[in-house]
């Protein structure tokens, strides 16, 4: 592995165990409960844009890595570093776009992912979150849509564009 895909490798990680963190709010992943329509949905979004995109995106990213210098860092310029920390950096903070993504579509429709309070099925109430609970509203769907893809541009043009 060439040091640029190093410090892409360990920010993605430290970035996704950021976003892991909020996980238990929205009980993403709530295997459990798979048995609701809506759980399920919830739990096919969170498979799709939380585990298949972000795996896609990380091989192609690591593979567009793959040409920088692997010569000893001692011998780079202050720029040449800087230049190569960025490209590391920059592609992995796309798992912010992932996250802003998966909240945009619940927020688009957020009757498909979530129960609200009123038609909650019986015993659910203690284990899984409504839309009340969860503070949904429409009205930032359109803001996390756009940052969603700011983030994922962003994180993949710049690599590229600093990798020779």
């Amino acid at each position: 592995m060439t040091t640029t895909q190093w410090v892409f490798v360990v920010f993605f990680a430290i970035f996704w165990g950021a976003i892991a963190s909020v996980q238990g709010r929205w009980k993403m992943f709530h295997w459990p409960l798979i048995a609701h329509c809506h759980v399920f949905c919830r739990v096919l979004l969170s498979i799709a844009v939380l585990n298949i995109l972000p795996t896609l995106f990380f091989g192609l990213i690591f593979f567009v890595l793959r040409n920088t210098p692997v010569t000893q860092s001692s011998a780079w310029s202050f720029g040449e570093t800087l230049r190569q920390v960025i490209a590391g950096v920059a592609p992995a903070f796309a798992v912010f776009g992932f996250y802003r993504l998966w909240l945009a579509i619940v927020e688009f429709t957020p009757t498909t992912f979530y129960q609200n309070s009123v038609t909650q099925t019986a015993g659910l109430a203690d284990v899984e979150p409504t839309i009340e609970f969860l503070k949904l509203c429409r009205t930032w769907r359109w803001w996390n849509l756009t940052f969603a893809i700011l983030y994922l541009v962003l994180a993949t043009v710049v690599p590229v564009c600093l990798v020779r």
